[in-house]
């Protein structure tokens, strides 16, 4: 991998009356990156979303966008109030702006997708920068199932192609499909792989990514609650270590206007990762932004010699060193058949033997005792272990 100046967007979940609203919004972020030479922009998970609210109906968009508003961390108390009766009217019409996307994945999904590869297309182009659009539900004509998918955007504006997320979340289940491919885009900066939300958790997608050559794994993330924004951020920070590579987190933050089950809002400190040789204050961390709450934007460049001679002479070479002694073949098996550690937990647990009765009085005997079963003093420690007297055997 050649050196490659990367940027993370952290932007807040908004409802965007029209596209251009949104294409500035981006732009806000574009700009910085055009001012730092960037030549790879991160979004974050369901930033494509965004631009759905421009296509929905406009009498049920403006409770939506009021909801939005009322929930801006600048928002007065009245702002607040009316932002809480919108939302609940939004939810009594027809599921509130979850309800809304879900009819127009159903109706326009085809509209939805060419207005999000036009926009982000037309920005990559525009600001010279290739990037990762971030995800989007979007209708997959092939399978006719709904997918939560990224796509990836050329500097010239071109799609270089998409990846799907694997672990869906509770909320999704019952509307989204899981993905099937994991892809790795050949830029002209250098291979990258695509890890969304919850994928990030799973050290074996990083290390098919890494098998296929990525330098640069991508996590784009939208979760609800820090605790759980942490969680996935630190996982991504693992994948960095583990694989010798380096990772990007982008997170998402603001309003959860999608959930139904977690319904808090969106958390992540957004990051550029490394090994933690790599890294100047031994952390892990290139650049991350100021917190988790806010939006932000962050760039650092990647050194792609640095990072082939960290593998080539590290103590610790996880690319070039695995041992699995007799675990090989168990592996292959268990994933071959897409177990999970739950599912063959009782399959290859330790099996329960019946110990033989004479078996169990001499554990018995060395069965650790109690602090009254002690003697009171070392003499009497002692005289435990001699032999007894022969008036004592006969008496």
């Amino acid at each position: 991998m050649q050196n490659i100046t990367v940027a993370c967007v952290q932007p807040r979940m908004t409802i965007h009356a029209t596209s251009d609203e949104f294409a500035a919004d981006a732009r806000r972020f574009l700009r910085q990156a055009q001012a730092k030479a960037v030549q790879l922009t991160i979004f974050p998970e369901l930033a494509g979303v965004m631009l759905a609210p421009p296509l929905i109906s406009g009498f049920k968009l403006g409770f939506v966008k009021r909801q939005d508003q009322g929930k801006k961390p600048t928002s007065g108390f009245l702002a607040r109030s009316l932002g809480r009766v919108a939302g609940t009217t939004a939810s009594i019409l027809g599921g509130g702006f979850r309800g809304s996307l879900e009819r127009l994945l159903r109706k326009k999904s085809a509209e939805y997708l060419e207005l999000y590869q036009e926009t982000l297309g037309r920005l990559a182009a525009e600001y010279s920068t290739a990037i990762v659009g971030g995800s989007l539900y979007i209708l997959d004509p092939e399978t006719g199932t709904i997918r939560n998918r990224a796509y990836v955007f050329d500097v010239d504006g071109t799609v270089l192609g998409y990846q799907d997320k694997f672990h869906l979340t509770p909320d999704e289940r019952e509307l989204v499909a899981p993905g099937s491919e994991l892809t790795v885009f050949a830029t002209r900066y250098g291979r990258l792989g695509i890890l969304i939300g919850r994928d990030a958790m799973y050290p074996e997608l990083a290390r098919l990514l890494a098998l296929q050559g990525a330098d640069l794994i991508v996590g784009i993330a939208a979760i609800p609650g820090v605790a759980y924004a942490n969680v996935v951020r630190n996982a991504l920070a693992l994948r960095a270590e583990e694989n010798q590579v380096y990772t990007a987190a982008s997170f998402l933050v603001g309003p959860n206007l999608l959930g139904r089950e977690d319904r808090d809002d969106y958390y992540g400190r957004s990051a550029l990762l490394s090994p933690i040789a790599l890294t100047p204050q031994a952390d892990g961390v290139l650049v991350q932004a100021g917190t988790n709450r806010t939006e932000g934007f962050i760039a650092a460049t990647l050194d792609g010699e640095a990072m082939e001679t960290l593998r080539q002479t590290a103590p610790f070479r996880p690319r070039s060193e695995l041992y699995l002694g007799s675990m090989g073949p168990l592996l292959a098996e268990l994933y071959e058949g897409g177990q999970t550690i739950e599912e063959a937990a009782d399959r290859y647990a330790p099996i329960s033997v019946p110990i033989p009765a004479d078996q169990e009085q001499e554990e018995a005997a060395l069965a650790p005792v109690s602090a009254e079963d002690l003697p009171d003093s070392i003499p009497e420690a002692l005289a435990l272990g001699e032999e007894p007297e022969a008036n004592e055997i006969h008496s």
